[in-house]
């Protein structure tokens, strides 16, 4: 016999995802118990649950979330009960390392879900055989910029253009893998394949979600450019910068 029945309710969900490297293929969760979560914004009664698979939001109001119900439940009382929007906002970093640290802010409530992405950091990223590039961010002036996001897109020769992401640190610095990359045919009409850089950094935050797309400098007329033209060797590891400059120089819309 059943006397009573707890039933409990999240507000919502984080999933935590890792954003580097190749696109276009399944993200790999990162353990919510391996981070560090530090909210800036959130309500009084909320708690944060780091699971495996994410971060359950539980709360205390509205009541309805969390219920003792006499006897057995009835498949009414399990419906979870309607919930307002609530801001949430903070930091999450990675005591380990691996990852860089980054900033967000969203509604949460209604149990949406939400996926977060993180970026490895230059001691988590590991180049395979298809290699990768390194490299910093900076002003024209020398000044590191923080936090920006690369995002590659190589054209193989007779074959779909392929996507990668990374982002750059605290001082600049970003290490950007080229896994899945296919390697040279003996017969290939080039060394190289042709890609286009983009970036999207600011001045001032680490919001990986919200930074505006960024100028990057190359060469002609007007050099400061909305993308760059670069040559990737598979297999290799080069330095990816700006012509004439020793670090990837850009400029802020």
């Amino acid at each position: 016999m059943i006397v009573e029945t707890l039933v409990l309710h999240a507000s919502d969900f984080i999933e935590w995802l890792d954003a580097s490297g190749p696109q276009n293929v399944a993200r790999r969760v990162v353990p919510a118990q391996t981070l560090d979560v530090r909210l800036s914004l959130a309500p009084s009664d909320l708690q944060l649950i780091h699971k495996s698979s994410g971060t359950a939001l539980w709360r205390r109001q509205p009541e309805a979330l969390r219920q003792v119900i006499a006897g057995e439940a009835a498949p009414a009382d399990l419906l979870p009960p309607d919930e307002a929007l609530f801001p949430i906002a903070g930091e999450v970093s990675d005591p380990a390392g691996h990852f860089l640290p980054r900033r967000f802010s969203f509604d949460a409530g209604q149990r949406t879900g939400h996926r977060l992405r993180l970026f490895r950091s230059a001691l988590g990223t590991r180049f395979g055989n298809a290699g990768g590039l390194t490299g910093r961010t900076e002003l024209a002036d020398g000044t590191p910029v923080a936090w920006a996001v690369l995002e590659l897109r190589v054209t193989p020769p007779l074959a779909d253009p392929l996507d990668f992401v990374a982002q750059s640190d605290a001082h600049g610095e970003f290490r950007l893998s080229l896994e899945r990359l296919p390697a040279l045919t003996k017969d290939a009409p080039a060394e190289t394949y042709p890609a286009k850089l983009k970036v999207r950094a600011g001045p001032d935050g680490s919001d990986p979600d919200t930074l505006p797309q960024a100028q990057v400098r190359g060469t002609g007329g007007s050099p400061f450019k909305q993308e760059l033209a670069v040559d990737i060797a598979p297999g290799r590891i080069a330095t990816l910068a700006s012509p004439g400059r020793d670090a990837l120089v850009l400029r802020f819309p």
